[in-house]
């Protein structure tokens, strides 16, 4: 058994952790150490991995990472079999951990058992999750992600990062707070469906799933993932998983926020909910819009005159405890 370990230093406003494993580690036997000077390194270091018959691969970085890493590994077939990731929630953003994350995070913790696992494989808990395949962003390069967004979505993670970078805070707590501060601000103030800066407005895209045309017209928001849980737990999804991928779709305008928030995102699977709010399972989704979306932390462009698609791609295996 072997285990590899990348480390992107950069991840959690530098915040050391990957880099304290790192020693922690040195002198392990059968664990490959690799720290990312630039994203230019990674495609040699997925190189090395593959040559050296990493079977698990520890990442200790922030979602953006894990996505590069999740779409080499599924695109260019380096591994004969996809190695077992465990993501080390290290990073400024780390919403793919919070559903897959390795559970133990003092760094004694990790190195003690990354040192166990390369020598016996043994993990207590293991999560399949399938990736979304992001076929035809506006540059061409398909990619494999978790979490994609657009519509507010897209506009409140903008709003958050650059609120989160500003002030230094940390965590998804913080994140939480930036967007609750937000959403009151619009919630106790009239609406404007003209003002570009408002994050609740309408957004003009038509959604269209294995099951036909779900939604046409101006939505407020659009979200897709293959993970059972968000931020802070929240499930904002409902109707059953009959397939990988679950979408959820909210109208313009919303219903009323104090009514329905709570209910939205923690809600059981046979939720009621307003009119106009829709939520189903598929193995693809086409999404007309010139909106940009955000996968996982990082914004894109959708394609020009065509829809973009989503499809479900591999199965990864996590090992979280």
């Amino acid at each position: 058994m072997s285990a590899g370990l990348l480390i992107n230093p950069l991840s959690g406003k530098q915040s050391g952790l990957g880099l304290k494993l790192a020693e922690h580690l040195q002198g392990a036997a059968n664990v490959h150490v690799r720290v990312l000077g630039a994203f230019s390194d990674l495609p040699g270091f997925i190189d090395d991995f593959a040559a050296a018959g990493i079977e698990t691969l520890f990442i200790s970085s922030g979602d953006g990472t894990v996505q590069e890493i999740q779409t080499r590994l599924a695109e260019d077939n380096l591994f004969e079999t996809l190695p077992r990731l465990s993501l080390l929630p290290h990073g400024t953003t780390n919403l793919t951990a919070a559903d897959l994350g390795f559970a133990h995070r003092s760094i004694d913790a990790q190195a003690a058992f990354i040192t166990a696992h390369a020598q016996t494989g043994r993990a207590e808990e293991l999560r399949r999750r399938h990736t979304l395949r992001i076929v035809n962003p506006a540059d061409g390069k398909t990619r494999h992600g978790m979490f994609l967004g657009t519509g507010a979505v897209w506009k409140a993670t903008r709003f958050c990062q650059d609120a989160v970078h500003r002030t230094g805070l940390k965590g998804d707590w913080a994140t939480f707070a930036t967007l609750a501060a937000a959403v009151a601000r619009f919630a106790f103030t009239p609406g404007d469906p003209q003002n570009p800066e408002r994050i609740d407005r309408p957004y003009a895209m038509t959604v269209t799933g294995a099951g036909g045309e779900q939604a046409a017209g101006g939505q407020l928001l659009f979200l897709a993932t293959t993970l059972d849980r968000l931020i802070l737990n929240t499930r904002p999804f409902w109707g059953g998983k009959q397939a990988a991928i679950r979408a959820s779709i909210f109208p313009y305008p919303p219903p009323n926020l104090l009514r329905w928030l709570y209910p939205t995102l923690y809600g059981r699977e046979d939720r009621a909910m307003p009119a106009g709010c829709i939520s189903f399972s598929t193995g693809w989704i086409e999404i007309a819009t010139d909106c940009p979306f955000v996968l996982d932390g990082e914004f894109f462009d959708p394609p020009a005159g065509e829809p973009l698609r989503i499809e479900t791609g591999p199965e990864f295996t996590y090992v979280c405890r």
